[in-house]
């Protein structure tokens, strides 16, 4: 190996290491080590790498037989498949994908994307026990040289899966540096142990007996492009929507405004896909949910489907007024409706 591949390797494993002592050290140990040595022990193993990367190249120039290199793998392997393992149990014991009941009750729209992922994952003990036990299984197998190989392909999924909620769901620093660099790993042994079946990936096989093999890859091309022309999108008013915040509400001329926030009073119009309308009075609890028709000269039927005491209508007329505003005016339940919509 040259010396810049060893000083890689080196690297690698001094994260590897030092982001799983951390993680697993902060959250078992941290009522017996302070935090803060915990964190400096952490950073230790990245200022021993570049010494064992001298010592490394130094014994090979003089021509002496040693097995760093087994070692530092073996290592990178024992806590890859530490963590993979501890993160396994973490799920069968609902160690991880907690969050408070009272939040699940608040509007979805209120959540950060880590929350969201936690919510989903939440929900399904059945799912998370599946994706525990394959990295139990990844974990065993990740130890072992000689199924260090098999181990790492079903790992390698599940941490790209993990990376990318990670980056794209705005997950905290530590928790990304955690999966990139496990990621990495799980790379690393892919390539050392199986580079020699590389080659077979892209071995041209004979398709001779195939019939017609035009046509296959044709029809792969043609029919997603039909469905595709086929298909009315399903926002016929992308210019309407959006979320709007009522301004102005008079129902039948007398003005209405929440003087606090718990004030049953219309307070949002979601003009949305499909057609779909939904007014919210101050609560999630409290809503119509439709469908809404637009005529040309802005004449708009909303039809309600929920909920089933409220079912009815809204006619009136829905206008521009200004930048990102509506003026709808119109009547339901009886009484006249007249508001200002302010896109958010």
């Amino acid at each position: 190996m040259k010396f810049l591949q060893k000083l890689l390797l080196c690297l690698l494993s001094a994260f590897v290491v030092g982001l799983v002592f951390r993680r697993l050290a902060s959250k078992y140990a941290a009522d017996i080590i302070p935090v803060d040595f915990i964190y400096l022990a952490a950073y230790l193993p990245l200022l021993i790498a570049p010494v064992v990367v001298f010592i490394w190249y130094s014994r090979e120039r003089r021509g002496l037989a040693n097995a760093i290199k087994i070692w530092i793998m073996q290592i990178i392997a024992f806590f890859l498949a530490l963590d993979l393992a501890m993160f396994g149990l973490q799920k069968l014991q609902k160690l991880q994908m907690l969050i408070p009941l009272g939040m699940l009750d608040s509007p979805f729209s209120s959540f950060s994307g880590y929350n969201l992922v936690w919510a989903f994952f939440h929900f399904s003990y059945g799912f998370t026990s599946i994706i525990a036990l394959l990295q139990i299984i990844a974990a065993a197998l990740i130890l072992f040289k000689r199924t260090r190989l098999l181990g790492s392909l079903i790992a390698l999924p599940m941490l790209v899966f993990i990376t990318l909620l990670d980056i794209f769901y705005a997950m905290p620093l530590g928790v990304l540096a955690q999966g990139i660099v496990l990621l990495a790993a799980v790379i690393y042994f892919i390539v050392a142990e199986g580079g020699h079946l590389f080659p077979l990936l892209f071995k041209c096989s004979d398709n001779s007996s195939i019939p017609v093999k035009w046509l296959w890859p044709a029809l792969f091309v043609v029919i997603p492009i039909l469905c595709a022309f086929h298909l009315q999108h399903p926002n016929r008013h992308p210019e309407l929507t959006g979320k709007y915040r009522v301004e102005n509400l008079k129902i039948d001329n007398v003005p209405y405004k929440a003087r606090f926030s718990t004030d049953s009073i219309l307070s949002h119009v979601y003009l949305d896909i499909a057609d779909e309308v939904v007014f919210s009075w101050n609560d999630y609890r409290r809503i119509r949910i439709g469908q809404y028709k637009l005529g040309k000269n802005g004449d708009i039927h909303m039809q309600w489907r929920y909920p089933a005491s409220g079912i009815g209508t809204f006619k009136g007329i829905l206008r521009p007024n200004g930048a990102h505003q509506l003026k709808l005016d119109g009547k339901m339940d009886g009484k006249r409706y007249q508001m200002i919509l302010m896109k958010e």
